[in-house]
């Protein structure tokens, strides 16, 4: 099932993910279930909406692209399996352009060729999807087959404990690949750049530096800075400086990243300075140790060539961005939960899984599993703020299907609330929870249909860290 991943497009072209299906092959094992128990349903409601028919192995989806001219990307969602499907390469971009919140042609640097351009067509806005992947010696995928994997557990497993087998907890490649390619090259010149950077890991947080040598010492100084412009919901209110990225799985980052000043010849590199293991937040080299320098540390190669034509585009600083309109008044706050369930049956061997949930009056969490019944239901148009309390101790980016929300803060227990990072301030669909922390999110509900809430760490998302919401 395709999720268009930010989309805000009505419940039967969302991509639910129990509206699955297999493909209309001919081999299938009697007795096997084609599609999921909502395809149904869904596909009556599409026709119904649209006039067009499913047909067997096949689903239509319809996307008003009404929305902010955004980074979108769009991936897999079906039950239990996305984990494996998006790693195998069912992911890509979705660019939304124009409309009144976008900006005029020559602004910004261009972006790629399109049918028709002339040969030797220069392009200056490039997407980026990162992620971390391993390898057999022959070039085939690697993924862990086992929970051993993982924290060298070997059992015993389902029936005779409440481990299951198959599942790890999280997954961290050894190798870094940007757009298909593993640690490539490319070649910029002295001018500016856009670069739609996607955090397409499973479950790695990235933190993205360009530097002059691979293997600085980490945390290693910058040599040149990001303007972060956008975010997952179109531009922010004003451009913002940053010496770093923090992008979580599924966070995309719009910046302008000026090469001129490098001397043609130059060679840069984008690291990685985030951690080989489950991100709990802090800094790199004081609460964590970086990513390996040598393997996942290294992104990408930067070479400096001679500029071919002026630059005519705006200097980020000069940049005067659409107009951004903050959501209005709430009309209910709802409480919401993260947790962790370590085995009932086996000491100390955890996690078992990954829950959402709400809260009780006492402020303790609530777990539910997928298929409890749906505790979260906004009316339509309503306008709610959901509280995130995260009573574990990884952060995890939490993305809301259907809505673009605003952060407005965060509050650690005993401290004072911190508003919303700067790079924070437009609309979003994907936010890092915080250990020990409640995150606040505000949103408008304005399309009706069954939709879903849930962890992009796809390990977690896999394993019950997913939650179905209705609106309306």
């Amino acid at each position: 099932m395709t999720h268009l991943h930010g989309g805000r497009n009505s419940e039967e072209s969302d991509g639910y993910t129990e509206a699955w299906y297999l493909p209309g092959a001919l081999d299938l094992p009697a007795g096997y279930a084609e599609v999921g128990s909502f395809y149904e349903e869904f596909k009556e409601k599409f026709e119904d909406r649209f006039g067009d028919a499913w047909g067997r192995g096949d689903a239509v989806f319809q996307y008003a692209n009404a929305d902010r001219a955004s980074t979108f990307w769009f991936h897999d969602h079906a039950l239990g399996v996305t984990r494996l499907n998006v790693y195998a390469g069912l992911a890509g971009f979705y660019l939304l352009r124009g409309g009144p919140a976008d900006l005029p042609v020559g602004v910004l640097p261009g972006p790629a060729p399109r049918p028709g351009d002339p040969p030797g067509w220069k392009y200056y806005e490039i997407p980026l999807a990162i992620q971390d992947r391993s390898f057999h010696v022959d070039g085939s995928l690697f993924y862990p087959a086992g929970r051993s994997a993982f924290d060298g557990f070997r059992g015993p497993y389902i029936p005779d404990s409440d481990i299951p087998p198959i599942w790890n907890p999280e997954f961290f490649g050894n190798t870094m690949v940007t757009n298909g390619s593993t640690w490539p090259v490319l070649r910029v010149e002295p001018r500016r750049y856009r670069f739609r950077l996607l955090n397409g890991c499973n479950s790695r947080y990235l933190i993205l530096k360009i530097v002059t040598h691979p293997l600085a010492n980490r945390p290693a100084t910058p040599a040149l800075p990001f303007c972060q412009i956008g975010s997952e919901g179109g531009f922010l209110p004003a451009p913002v400086q940053r010496d770093q990225v923090l992008i979580a799985p599924a966070e995309r980052a719009d910046v302008i990243v000026d090469f001129a000043s490098a001397p043609v010849g130059t060679e840069l590199y984008l690291i990685n300075e985030g951690p080989d293991k489950a991100f709990q937040g802090g800094k790199a080299g004081t609460d964590y140790s970086p990513a390996d320098p040598v393997t996942t540390g290294q992104i990408m190669k930067l070479v400096i060539e001679a500029l071919t034509s002026p630059d005519t585009t705006v200097p980020p600083s000069q940049l005067s961005l659409p107009s951004f309109e903050p959501l209005g008044k709430a009309s209910r706050v709802r409480r919401l939960s993260l947790s962790e369930q370590k085995s009932a049956s086996l000491p100390k061997v955890g996690p078992r899984q990954m829950l959402l949930g709400t809260l009780d009056r006492n402020g303790a969490p609530v777990p539910m599993r997928w298929d409890d019944p749906v505790t979260e239901n906004p009316a339509l148009g309503a306008t709610e703020i959901w509280e995130i309390h995260n009573f574990t101790k990884d952060a995890h980016p939490i993305h809301v299907h259907e809505v673009q929300f605003q952060v407005l803060d965060r509050q650690q227990a005993g401290r004072a609330t911190r508003p919303a990072e700067p790079w924070e301030k437009g609309f979003k669909d994907t936010a890092v929870a915080y250990p020990g922390a409640v995150t606040r999110l505000k949103a408008t509900f304005d399309r009706a249909g069954r939709y879903v809430w849930h962890c992009h760490m796809l390990e977690h998302e896999d394993n019950e860290m997913m939650r179905p919401y209705t609106v309306g």
